[in-house]
């Protein structure tokens, strides 16, 4: 019995033995042919394989494994061979070797070579979009040969076969040239106006802006507000309400520099010189990462670099201004770029303007109050700006821009009247704008890309009010007020993006970001300093986004931006996703979610008699809060044959307001917060060259600030205004060209003492019509441009004012907007 055991126990040994046997190699400089045959032999291997591939790898090794499978795959990593197992068969075969093959290129304008930024190209039935130098790369493992899409808006679409492992140099034909000139072989054309295919996206073509009643010195602002979603009524003077958000909150980027806003009265010069302008790009919410500092939206302008074939001079005069611009190329690769404008003429005449007197007291005058009161009005007005701009370019494809621009704007105005006493009140506001950029793009070998940009800009804003009362029995004058502010912003940034292009259905999108805010806010009343702010915000940050093909047509972009403001010692995360669906060439439906955050933002000032100013502040965290919103959007488009169809629904939910107000004698902070939502429609068609489209916002903004009572009642914001709609049509009757627009608001809620006491509405139609002439080489046009037809009576947004005559009597005062008006313009191309 012991014996038998024992047996046993030696059987069990052997064999946990034989299992557990290691596998042992060693060779040195051996063919690994010759190994596999030894591993055959010696552990009852079974292999197929080509002998005379596998002899040309030599091998040394000295290594135990512990099962036949990890010994196999020890031997083969470090050759281009695979393996399979196949009913106890070790199938190895040579690797496939991976081919990718990559096209980049550049879209240009055919007739200056102008980088035309943000195009859409379709690549293999791929659609992308080349980055702001127009630069695009695109990478393949199955084809090596590509068709290319090219299209940008006011442009023909360029159809083109090209080969892989080569730069390309794609030229677009702009619409606006004489056809007769050139050749166009497909004259299917981008018009002036695209819903792009990602969520709250809208591109626009300037140049359709020289067909429409615009008028010259601010056809950019103009031609904006005429876009689904941007406000249009109370024609905001210096800044874009765009889906619901405040002064403040949206901001202007002119190549890469922050417009602070200069004022344009009566709508009449823009921040912008429309000379200098190439391509503007809307983000009305729901933006991607590469984007931050805003909670509202964001225009991203970018400028012309300048002609590199030939010298090029634009002039233009109109009634108000004169402006220019001249283009000098500078070799085969650089050019330069200058442009002006300055009022020659006073904008404003001196008028007696009648204002209602409902709120005076009726017992001043033999117990009764005339229905208006006149008053003469003294006003004068002075704009100025420059613009400055050098652009080069290297063999290699690398780039340099550096752009830089300075304005001036001057307004006054002094209001008298002889009813009750002698009033006088003053009004003074300057402004002084200036920034640069310096931007170095390079697009490397593998087709990925990379920029570093700089940039500076800077505010100074000076307002005086002051209100003197002339008591004429007393033979006295009185100082009633005397208020004088100067606000001060500086902004400097840094910012560095690269771009991955991993394969046909990967991009990778990062970047690092820095950036310093200085804010410098001083008030004095009667000579007394009142208030003085002086705060500096340093902030570090970066972005991550992947951008995954995930299917034919759809397409998924998710990231986030992370900042850290130094002052504030905490790390502020923005994630954000947002995807796109091309079911067709004719049908893309969109959507985004995003978190939002800034820094920097203006706070609104109610003064004792209601009127609301607006100051940048900076956030503490204390008393100024940073301001964070949340986006949700959604929409889908419709497009075939010259017939656009798109609709976008938003909801915004914004907190961290700040409002300063008195109260008992005292300054006070209120903190508050706003929800935004809405609907924008969109309805264009093209008839040949000729081109109607209407569009309609459905909108609501309320605000909850901690003053009001009850506490957490919600009311209609100031600029909330439930329905607008625009239309335009511009008729092409060579040379000659008829346009059309027209604005209807239902207008903005008008408060006395927390109530509602009037809603008036806005109605605007402008028209115009423009010969174009040339002669030779010289371009010419004429043009006339009808303002308010209609002569409506609209007023401003932040038009309401109260003039104190007495300890208890008062004036209000509206602004109107433009007034029923012509302005004639000339301007020549050379």
């Amino acid at each position: 019995m012991k014996k038998c055991i024992a047996l046993i126990f030696f059987f069990g040994l052997f064999t946990f033995s034989s299992i557990a046997q290691k596998i042992e190699i060693i060779a040195r400089d051996k063919a690994l042919s010759d190994i596999l045959i030894e591993l055959r032999d010696k552990y009852n291997y079974q292999f197929s394989y080509n002998t005379e591939l596998l002899s040309s790898y030599r091998i040394s090794i000295n290594k135990s494994f512990q099962d036949k499978e990890k010994a196999i795959s020890h031997l083969l990593k470090k050759f281009p061979l695979n393996y399979e197992i196949s009913s106890n068969v070790y199938l190895i075969y040579p690797e496939k070797k991976v081919i990718q093959y990559r096209v980049l290129g550049q879209i240009l304008d055919k007739e200056s070579l102008e980088p035309l930024p943000f195009s859409h190209i379709t690549i293999n039935d791929h659609p992308m979009a080349t980055d702001e130098l127009g630069n695009f790369s695109f990478t393949s493992t199955s084809d090596s040969t590509f068709r290319i899409l090219a299209s940008h808006l006011g442009y023909f679409i360029h159809d083109t076969i090209v080969g892989y492992n080569t730069s390309h140099q794609l030229l677009l034909t702009a619409a606006s040239t004489d056809l007769e000139e050139i050749t166009v072989t497909d004259k299917i054309v981008q018009t002036f106006i695209k819903e792009s295919n990602q969520a709250g996206n809208l591109k626009i073509n300037h140049k359709i802006a020289g067909f429409l009643p615009t008028n010259n010195d601010n056809s950019v602002f103009e031609l904006l507000r005429l876009q689904p979603g941007i406000l249009a009524a109370g024609e905001q003077k210096d800044y874009l309400i765009i889906w619901g958000s405040y002064e403040g909150e949206s901001q202007v980027l002119f190549d890469d520099i922050t417009l602070w806003g200069l004022k344009n009265f009566y709508e009449d010069i823009g921040a912008v010189n429309p000379l200098v302008v190439k391509n503007i790009e809307v983000l009305k919410g729901g933006f991607d990462t590469r984007y931050g500092d805003r909670v509202g939206g964001i225009v991203h302008i970018t400028g012309k670099d300048g002609s590199k074939i030939k010298p090029t001079l634009n002039v233009a005069l109109n009634n108000i201004t004169a402006s220019g611009s001249y283009e000098q190329p500078i070799g085969n690769k650089s050019s330069l770029l200058f442009a002006f404008r300055h009022t020659y003429y006073n904008l404003f005449k001196d008028e007696q303007i009648r204002y209602a007197t409902s709120n005076v007291n009726t017992d001043v005058i033999n117990d009764r109050m005339p229905d208006f009161i006149d008053f003469d009005v003294a006003p004068n007005y002075r704009f100025r700006d420059a613009n400055l701009k050098f652009s080069t370019k290297w063999d290699n494809g690398d780039q340099l821009n550096i752009s830089l621009m300075a304005g001036e704007d001057r307004y006054s105005y002094d209001i008298t009247n002889d009813l009750l006493s002698s009033a006088r009140r003053h009004i003074f506001e300057g402004s002084y704008q200036n920034g640069g950029s310096l931007k170095y793009s390079k697009v490397w070998n593998n087709g990925n890309s990379s920029s570093l940009s700089v940039s500076r800009s800077e505010l100074d804003r000076n307002t005086t009010e002051q209100t003197l009362i002339k008591r004429v029995q007393l033979n006295e004058i009185n100082v009633r007020r005397d208020d004088r502010s100067y606000n001060n912003i500086q902004e400097y940034k840094a910012k560095l993006q690269n771009r991955f292009v991993l394969n046909e259905d990967q991009i990778i999108e990062a970047g690092l970001h820095y950036s310093q805010n200085i804010v410098d806010l001083q008030e004095d009343s009667l000579g007394i300093n009142i208030l003085h702010m002086d705060s500096r915000l340093n902030k570090v940050g970066g972005y991550f986004q992947n951008i995954l093909n995930v299917s034919n047509g759809l397409t998924i972009k998710a990231g986030f931006q992370a900042n850290y403001p130094i002052n504030l010692k905490k790390l502020y995360w923005e994630p954000r996703i947002s995807v796109s669906l091309k079911v067709s060439d004719e049908i893309s439906f969109n959507g985004a979610w995003g978190l939002y955050k800034q820094f920097i933002s203006k706070s609104s000032v109610l003064s004792r008699t209601g009127k609301y100013r607006y100051i940048w502040v900076g956030a503490d965290e204390e008393n100024i809060p940073v301001l964070e919103s949340i986006h949700n959007v959604i929409g889908g488009s419709y497009h075939k044959n010259g017939f656009t169809f798109s609709v976008e629904a938003y909801h915004k939910r914004t907190d961290g307001h700040t409002r300063y107000y008195r109260w008992r004698n005292q300054g006070n902070i209120s903190s508050g917060k706003s929800k935004s939502l809405g609907l924008d429609f969109f309805v264009k068609k093209d008839f040949g060259e000729h081109t109607f489209w209407v569009s309609y916002t459905l909108s609501k903004t309320n605000e909850n600030f901690d003053y009001f009572r009850p506490e957490g009642r919600y009311i209609r914001a100031l600029h909330d205004q439930r329905h607008e709609i625009k239309t335009a049509g511009l008729l092409a009757l060579k040379p000659f060209y008829l346009s059309a627009n027209y604005i209807y608001g239902s207008g903005f809620p008008v408060y006395a003492r927390g109530n509602i006491i009037a809603e008036p509405n806005y109605n605007r139609l402008d028209a115009a019509l423009i010969y174009k002439f040339s002669h030779k080489k010289i371009k010419s046009e004429i043009g006339i441009l009808l303002h308010n037809v209609l002569n409506k009576d609209n007023l401003t947004y932040e038009s309401f004012e109260r003039i104190p005559l007495s300890q208890i009597n008062s004036i209000s005062v509206y602004t109107e907007t433009v007034p029923s008006s012509v302005r004639l313009y000339f301007k020549i191309t050379i």
